[in-house]
């Protein structure tokens, strides 16, 4: 009934527009919001999809068989929708997958199995038995308190911070990878912050090289069991042994366009990673965003009305390895001048239920976002709260947009820690996922991609020097140092 009434008014919107004479255009533009609403809030497809993904490919590692069935579902989706143009970006990656991996704690007495998992990008054979020492939450201070104590030890670090100080930001755990090699770490250790026994994968290098050194993640419980013979005097050494694979593989970012009319060489990019860790099904982490932006697809390519600008949908690979896809697709576009054409980048990674957009873009950017999200909220306020923020982040596929100047947004959402707590682990699957909290992703950022594609103008580009302010006063210098990614 929504949909048939949505309809209903968008056709006698057009026909008092031919009656009176006034633009049909215009008023096809300005009914778009209302109407695009009342097709995706009744819509299932987008958790239809992944419930499916998730029970018939399992995980999307990029390089696996498991990763190419994902993105042939995925490009084979975007063909059947009414879109103007549906093609893939291929790309090649160092892809790595794991083997077995094994830690043993001795103290002279006897020893301990202790049940982890290996860190992504880790080597493919590696056998290190070396004295633990505890590098606390593995920050520059922490390796500064140990000092020589790290050199050819195995560190054990903390993924998350504990009893850190007010206002210290955390770093990735590839950064503190990075801080741990340079301090002559022989092995990594990190403890999972989520109780439960839960492990954690993802990442330990900054650049999708293999680092040269096992690192492995623990449970929080047994973090704790450690740490407290440590500090009863308990001298004990780590005995990590593992073994991977990892080969070159071609991988694609699928691609789907809706081309716009009067701008349609201005181009909105939204985008999330349609890649996954292999613990679990990625469910969350990306399935939400991913499978969110396929069903923004569909329901905006069966709208009576084009935008203004054109959309472009991208389902990025690689992003777990490093930001593999992207980082390749901004490197192209830099090179054949798309990156002028593309005047900001939306991205869904882990988003669901938005209550509002953050935006990380030069002067103009946060005003301009004001009002749109408080039109959005006049759809269905109950829902959205619009609520909007200027927080700049990293680590995902809006970072190489960002560093080339391009101004970013993002959904603003809190899954609660329940979910949070099954990133990137064993229990990231689709019992986690509610499917109102993807309708709703399909709902408001479909309805900011009319925003911005609709808009009379957009603001400008980063320039560099207004970028590299805005980098330092969000105190991200630091990290994009030691990813290797600072650009100045």
């Amino acid at each position: 009934m929504r949909q048939s009434s949505g309809l209903f008014r968008l056709a006698g919107a057009l026909f008092l527009a031919i009656c009176q004479h006034t633009p049909v255009e215009l008023v096809a533009q300005g009914a778009a919001p209302s109407t695009y609403d009342s097709l995706a809030r009744t819509s299932r497809k987008a958790y239809d999809w992944l419930s499916l993904s998730s029970t018939s490919i399992g995980h999307r590692l990029t390089g696996s068989p498991q990763g190419r069935l994902a993105e042939s579902f995925a490009d084979s989706l975007f063909r059947t929708m009414r879109l103007d143009t549906v093609y893939t970006y291929p790309f090649q990656a160092d892809a790595w997958s794991r083997g077995m991996v094994k830690l043993t704690l001795g103290d002279g007495a006897g020893s301990q199995h202790i049940a982890c998992v290996a860190l992504a990008n880790t080597p493919l054979e590696a056998l290190v038995d070396a004295p633990l020492v505890d590098a606390g939450n593995g920050l520059p201070e922490d390796l500064e308190r140990i000092g020589d104590r790290a050199k050819g030890a195995a560190l054990l670090v903390n993924i998350g911070l504990v009893a850190a100080a007010e206002g210290v930001p955390n770093l990735h755990r590839s950064e503190k990878a990075k801080l741990a090699l340079d301090a002559g770490a022989s092995a990594i250790i990190f403890v999972n912050q989520v109780t439960g026994g839960v492990l954690l994968t993802g990442t330990a290098s900054i650049d999708g090289a293999l680092i040269p050194v096992p690192a492995a993640c623990i449970a929080t419980e047994d973090g704790a069991s450690i740490r407290f013979r440590l500090e009863q005097g308990v001298l004990l050494t780590a005995r990590l042994e593992m073994r991977n694979q990892s080969e070159r593989v071609h991988a694609r970012n699928i691609i789907a366009e809706l081309r716009g009319t009067d701008l349609a060489e201005e181009v909105i990019v939204v985008g999330g990673h349609l890649d996954s860790w292999d613990l679990a099904t990625g469910a969350t982490d990306n399935g939400l965003g991913s499978f969110s932006i396929l069903d923004m697809a569909r329901v905006m390519s069966e709208m009576p009305f084009k935008p203004r600008r054109t959309v472009r949908y991208v389902l990025f690979m690689g992003e777990e390895q490093g930001l593999l896809g992207s980082r390749s697709l901004v490197d192209s576009y830099r090179s054949n001048g798309e990156l002028d054409h593309v005047r900001c980048m939306v991205n869904l990674d882990m988003s669901g239920n938005p209550q509002g957009f953050g935006v990380g873009g030069p002067e103009g950017w946060h005003k301009a976002l004001v009002p749109m999200c408080e039109r959005i909220k006049q759809l269905d306020s109950s829902a959205f709260a619009g609520t909007n923020s200027q927080e700049v982040w990293l680590h995902s596929d809006h970072q190489p947009f960002l560093l080339a100047g391009v101004p970013v947004i993002y959904p603003l959402s809190d899954l609660g820690k329940h979910i949070y707590g099954c990133y990137h682990s064993s229990c990231d699957d689709i019992h986690l996922v509610r499917p109102e909290a993807m309708t709703n992703n399909v709902r408001f950022v479909g309805a900011l991609l009319y925003e911005l594609a609709n808009a009379e103008t957009l603001p400008p580009h980063f320039t560099e020097s207004g970028l590299r302010d805005r980098l330092v006063k969000a105190g991200l210098e630091g990290p994009l140092r030691i990813g290797g990614d600072w650009p100045w």
